[in-house]
C-alpha cells in the first residue's frame, strides 16, 4: 500500500492511503487534505496516483505544485511536477509529507530504471 505521512517538526499528524486518482492539498476546505497554516496556499499541491507504464501492478505517484505562493519542494528542491518516490519528502509550507510505498520495498535489492520527469 502507498501512503502519505503528514508531519511537522517530527510530530506525525496523520497518514493518508493513496489510491488511484487525485488528492489535493491546501488550506482551503475544498481540499482532500486540509492544512491549516498561513504558509500553505488555498490550492497548494496535487498528488496523482496512476498505474505505472513500466511495472505491472505498481502505481506511479506524481506531485504537482498548483501555482502556490510559497512553492512545493521535494527533498529540498522546488518542483512544478515530479515523480514522487518511496522515501521522498515533500515540503508544503512548513509541513512535511513523506511518501511510503510498501510495494517498492521489494525493489531495494533490484535495479529498476524508471525515467524521471524533471
Amino acid at each position: 500500500m502507498t501512503k502519505l505521512v503528514h508531519s511537522q517538526g517530527g510530530k506525525i499528524f496523520d497518514e493518508y492511503p493513496l489510491l488511484e486518482g487525485v488528492v489535493t492539498i491546501g488550506r482551503s476546505s475544498e481540499n482532500d487534505i486540509r492544512v491549516d497554516d498561513i504558509t500553505v496556499s488555498g490550492r497548494h499541491a496535487m498528488i496523482e496516483v496512476k498505474p505505472s507504464e513500466y511495472l505491472d501492478g505498481v502505481n506511479d505517484v506524481y506531485i504537482s505544485d498548483r501555482q502556490s505562493t510559497n512553492g512545493t519542494m521535494i527533498n529540498g528542491k522546488y518542483i512544478k511536477r515530479k515523480l514522487f518516490k518511496h522515501g521522498d519528502i515533500a515540503m508544503i509550507g512548513q509541513h512535511e509529507f513523506a511518501l511510503i510505498d510498501e510495494a517498492s520495498l521489494g525493489f531495494e535489492q533490484t535495479m529498476v530504471y524508471i525515467p524521471d520527469d524533471d
